[in-house]
């Protein structure tokens, strides 16, 4: 049976009594944890569903998440919850305020954006609904799992899960590193929580396994909105110091995916020390830059995109990214991308054309201004990757349209360069950036599959870190 230990969290319980907003502060959103629902009336009549949870975060704090569960989307980052007099107000990224009023035993609102306001009215439920994948980790569990807090720079607290197998008083204990994007613990998304499935199958091999939220995502404070990649390094440090303090694991590895073999690496190159081995899942191996020019190329063409096209696309793309690069002040990088938006109609329409560009993603305005972006091109993980000594293994899917095969050549150069003999590389068919068995690799297929992680990837990682000494 599984237990869960909460520490330094609590979870309020949703109880029949409501607080109103004339109470202490703090006191209205206490008594309204839990979860909410209701329909978003749109302009054309139809509805959506929005889910509203209120809850406790690893450092006491109440906070709120956001999910539009028609859509897949379970974390919509919030940038902060306030009580007001008649009610609450809860500000999204992008710029989006949900402001609700109490009334009896509902909340009734409005989903404000810049294109307008929509009436809303939210009621208690159980749980969001959610589509259960067959993977999901299902009972006898022959672990047990801790909640915990974990302390990082500048007061952040990050909120995890660790998981450990029953029978083991040492066990090797692995840490998950999320790719970019507002990832809880579980790596959620369309359904899919990979990491939550990872770390069943390596529990269930004798392996620990931690997991967290990323910083201003669910349970972990923090800012994610204004993140940068050397926050989320300083992260990933505090997470391996935090076990090490723990003194009961016989050795810590790193699994990383996508973005997070590259936060990994970095971890492992100034601190060799605590890491004794690191699994590249997708993991970038060509400067920034390049990587996201490659990634444009494959995204397009895998979209349906002609070679012409494709180059076009590639073109703007690259005076998109140099826009941000060269402009380290997010006003004068927005307003630099805005211009050459307004003169690329043409190039524009190619992006729309094969789903590329829109809100939120590399190639969008919104995206243009946040710390994040910017880091992600400037960045060369190949430096890294040059200075990690210990065992590394790296996988990618013959199908990722992300992190194309093209990006473990480029790893693989890296650590052979700085003299790493321990590498094992395998390019894995038929398998897409999720590493699910896919049929075409394209971004929107992911939540079509039933498959959450391919049992040949899980079954790979699995060998090499029981294979470790």
């Amino acid at each position: 049976m599984r237990a869960v230990c909460l520490a330094l969290l609590a979870l309020g319980a949703q109880g029949p009594s409501r607080a109103t907003p004339a109470q202490a502060p703090g006191a209205f959103l206490k008594a309204h944890q839990g979860f909410w629902l209701g329909d978003r009336t749109n302009p054309n009549g139809t509805t959506t569903h929005i889910g509203l949870e209120l809850f406790t975060r690893a450092d006491g704090s109440l906070w709120a998440r956001v999910a539009q569960p028609d859509f897949g989307n379970h974390e919509i980052p919030v940038k902060s919850v306030q009580e007001t007099k008649a009610g609450m107000e809860v500000s999204l990224f992008p710029p989006i305020t949900l402001k609700l009023t109490w009334s009896t035993d509902r909340f009734s609102g409005v989903w404000q954006t810049p294109g307008g306001a929509f009436p809303l009215e939210l009621k208690a439920v159980g749980a969001f609904p959610e589509k259960v994948r067959r993977q999901a980790p299902k009972p006898p569990f022959p672990y047990r799992e801790e909640t915990v807090a974990i302390p990082s720079t500048d007061g952040v607290i990050l909120g995890a899960t660790l998981t450990l197998p029953q029978g083991k008083s040492r066990p090797r204990v692995v840490v998950l590193v999320h790719g970019s994007g507002p990832h809880n613990r579980d790596e959620s998304a369309e359904g899919h929580r990979p990491f939550a499935v990872l770390a069943d199958h390596l529990a269930r091999q004798g392996v620990a396994v931690l997991r967290y939220d990323k910083r201003g995502i669910s349970r972990s404070t923090g800012n994610y909105d204004q993140h940068t990649r050397e926050q989320l390094i300083a992260d990933l440090h505090a997470v391996l110091q935090a076990l090490k303090a723990r003194n009961q694991f016989k050795g810590i590895g790193l699994i990383g995916h996508s973005e997070g073999p590259g936060l990994a690496a970095a971890v492992a190159a100034r601190h060799p020390e605590s890491v004794d081995f690191l699994v590249s899942l997708a993991g970038v191996g060509l400067p920034g830059l390049d990587m996201m020019l490659v990634q444009d190329r494959s995204e397009a063409l895998a979209n349906g995109a002609s070679p012409e096209e494709a180059d076009a696309i590639v073109a703007y793309s690259k005076q998109h990214y140099e826009r941000v690069v060269a402009n380290p002040d997010p006003k004068a990088c927005v307003a630099a991308v805005a211009a050459l938006i307004q003169s690329s109609p043409k190039e524009r329409a190619l992006l729309a054309k094969f789903d590329m560009g829109s809100a939120g993603g590399t190639l969008s305005l919104e995206s243009a201004g946040e710390p994040s972006l910017r880091d992600l091109l400037v960045a060369d993980p190949t430096t890294d990757w040059r200075k990690v000594t210990c065992p590394v293994l790296a996988l990618n899917g013959s199908l990722d349209v992300q992190v194309p095969p093209r990006s473990l050549e480029g790893l693989a150069r890296a650590l052979k360069a700085g003299g790493n003999a321990k590498v094992e590389t395998e390019v894995l068919p038929g398998l897409n950036h999720g590493f699910q068995t896919a049929k075409t690799g394209r971004v929107d297929e992911y939540g079509e599959l039933e498959e959450t992680f391919a049992p040949v990837a899980l079954a790979r990682i699995a060998a090499f870190i029981l294979g470790q000494r």
